[in-house]
């Protein structure tokens, strides 16, 4: 698949050079390119608000309404079950729709790229073990970049222009026409032929609202990644009602990347590039910080276990400090042992919010009375020289 992108990119490059050349070549061109183209209610007894309804598809004046996808009862969408391989069929371009463009095209609006300072945004710190991509916006330069899972590191396999909103970014209340900055999770697929026009070949809603963004407040919803029915020379900057938006090519090449309710998009306002190793020390600090944590709630030492939750901390359910240690409290005190599992850890510097780090893993929880598994979302910073927890919802 990396293959045939880079050979379809090559191709356009070259289509574009040869445009005032020999006839024969641009076929050569032209069959290379035929080629490529084919192919939330009271905490529970584990700690862990219930999980929110699924967010609605539309914001006004931002997307068209739709019916959202049907979830099973374990909270997975029927989207996740799409291989990727039905999907790039569904997206397979019409004879009557334009190429694909290549890879990164700037013109009209060429920005030019971001000094960097190392191979890797500063923001991902951590995949979670079973996540093979991320997406990671850079609003002011508007690029998107893909990221692949290469070993225990991601490397970038992609770089595409993306227009936002028109009135720019940090969302902040519906209909502002503004695209949020934050870090989200795509929760469906919408094929173009069930959308209008303008949003292309399909799209990708994506969690705005989450849980950092309910908690200050930010409303709105409908905000998607999505495709375009503008060509590669007309498609601005600042174009959208607060989506992402991508030439359709670019969204096909994209869409071989998404993992529904399990990719993580990284939407900054401007991407910090670092190098791993740089980042390294952050990423153990957090991860046994977690460790710790999970280890003093089985301890059943109750004072242990809330020395973690900062005096600041939050609730999905608007549960707060005072409260969350009543409510521990009074359920430690029913339990003669807890056993806490957490697997697949993702750990994110929120974009932002300075110093404000997410960390996603899926929670395995049994007690003497209880059982559960769900996935968790904390938000982590350092207080007073320590790691607290400052929010912890499910989205």
């Amino acid at each position: 698949m990396v293959r045939i992108r880079i050979l379809r990119g090559k191709a356009i490059a070259r289509w574009r050079s040869l445009r005032q050349t020999g006839f024969s070549d641009l076929i050569v061109v032209a069959a290379i390119l035929a080629v490529t183209l084919a192919g939330r209610g009271p905490a529970g007894d584990d700690g862990t608000a219930e999980a929110a309804s699924v967010i609605p598809f539309a914001e006004s004046r931002d997307a068209p309404a739709a019916e959202p996808e049907t979830s099973s009862a374990d909270g997975s969408s029927a989207a996740a079950s799409r291989d990727r391989g039905a999907r790039e069929a569904e997206l397979a371009p019409s004879a009557v729709e334009r190429a694909a463009v290549e890879p990164g095209a700037r013109e009209p609006w060429a920005v030019e790229p971001r000094q960097r300072t190392g191979d890797h945004p500063a923001n991902l710190l951590q995949l979670p073990a079973s996540v093979e991509s991320a997406l990671v916006f850079d609003l002011e330069a508007n690029r998107m970049h893909v990221f692949e899972r290469s070993g225990q590191r991601a490397g970038e396999v992609g770089d595409y222009f993306v227009a936002v909103g028109k009135n720019g970014i940090d969302k902040a209340r519906e209909g502002d026409e503004k695209t949020p900055v934050g870090i989200y999770f795509v929760t469906s697929y919408s094929p173009g032929e069930r959308l209008p026009p303008i949003y292309g070949v399909g799209a990708f809603p994506i969690s705005y609202p989450n849980s950092w963004d309910r908690r200050l407040r930010r409303t709105g919803s409908g905000i998607w990644i999505h495709g375009t029915d503008k060509d590669e020379n007309s498609l601005e900057p600042q174009s959208s009602r607060g989506c992402l938006t991508l030439h359709n090519g670019d969204f096909r090449t994209m869409s071989d990347y998404i993992d529904i309710r399990r990719t993580p998009v990284i939407v900054t306002d401007a991407v910090s590039w670092t190098t791993a190793a740089a980042i390294e020390a952050h990423r153990a600090s957090l991860a046994a910080a977690v460790e710790t944590w999970r280890r003093d709630w089985e301890s059943l030492d109750t004072d242990a276990y809330l020395a973690h939750y900062s005096p600041s901390f939050r609730t999905d359910d608007a549960m707060d400090l005072a409260r969350w240690t009543a409510h521990k409290r009074r359920v430690n005190a029913q339990k003669s042992y807890i056993r806490v599992d957490v697997d697949d850890v993702g750990i994110y510097a929120y974009p932002g919010e300075a110093g404000l780090f997410l960390v996603t893993f899926e929670q395995r929880y049994g007690s003497s009375n209880f059982q559960s598994r769900r996935w968790k979302h904390q938000y982590w910073r350092i207080e007073d020289g320590a790691w607290r927890i400052v929010h912890e919802g499910s989205a």
